[in-house]
């Protein structure tokens, strides 16, 4: 190879490892900002890009891979299954429940036609559910309900995926039900050591506030709310770090059964 191609080889060597570090600088981090609350997430965003999560854009977003069961599931469905062992005429509140996905995601492993099932999200998911009703895709004695109280007492809170949306606290949500569940399932709960922030996640082409919570903090307010930790485990593989504040460290993605002491 003579002089003239080495050096071109070189600058063509040199031009795509340019373009690989441009695409990796250029692409948008999955989180990005650090706040104190979910208002001042939200005040830093474009007007016209501080939307809410009741958008038909979002309801859409993953819909099919969430009614899978995935590996963060086989706790949940653990302790489900104990609990429809244990219990005649289960009744349950899946909050933050979408279009029902979980019970499309469970149906092939538990009995879930003993389960009372009430679903509580925002509209345009429970919009997404009652089409899949009218479809046939899901049962029609599932139960889509626009507030926590309409799904009446019931046994089990279950909130999988929620609490980092949920711009209230989990006692707030426990005052909206009829009577305080014996038992609560919470999965997918982001949590950090320290303090507690508010980031903001990318969901298809907008961003939304994502709340990690302080872990002692959360864990004491259970208590405070007259829980009992049975059992807690760990979500590695949702553990998150802030893309443009990679110095806070990761988040811990836990999940919990809990009951009523």
């Amino acid at each position: 190879m003579g002089s003239r191609q080495v050096l071109k080889h070189g600058f063509l060597v040199a031009q795509g490892a340019a373009t690989r570090m441009r695409a990796v600088v250029d692409k948008e981090p999955h989180f990005a900002g650090a706040f104190s609350t979910r208002d001042a997430a939200l005040a830093s965003l474009p007007a016209a890009e501080r939307v809410a999560y009741d958008r038909d854009d979002i309801a859409d977003v993953s819909l099919n891979m969430i009614s899978q069961v995935a590996l963060c599931d086989y706790p949940v469905l653990l302790w489900l299954d104990r609990l429809i062992r244990e219990n005649n005429n289960l009744s349950l509140l899946d909050a933050g429940g979408h279009a029902a996905t979980k019970f499309t995601a469970f149906s092939d492993q538990l009995p879930l036609s003993q389960i009372d099932w009430a679903v509580w999200d925002l509209q345009s998911l429970l919009k997404v559910g009652g089409q899949w009703q009218g479809e046939g895709r899901l049962p029609k004695a599932i139960r889509f309900v626009d507030t926590p109280k309409d799904a009446g007492d019931v046994d089990l809170l279950l909130a999988s995926g929620l609490l980092q949306y949920l711009d209230i606290s989990l006692t707030e949500l426990l005052g909206q039900m009829s009577k305080p569940p014996r038992y609560i399932i919470l999965n997918k709960v982001a949590t950090r050591p320290d303090d507690e922030l508010v980031t903001l996640e990318l969901i298809g082409s907008i961003r939304v506030p994502y709340r990690m919570r302080n872990k002692p903090a959360f864990e004491a307010e259970l208590d405070e709310a007259g829980y009992m930790i049975h059992e807690s485990w760990t979500i590695p593989s949702l553990s998150h770090r802030i893309g443009t504040h990679p110095w806070l460290g990761s988040s811990e993605s836990m999940g919990y059964f809990l009951e009523l002491k």
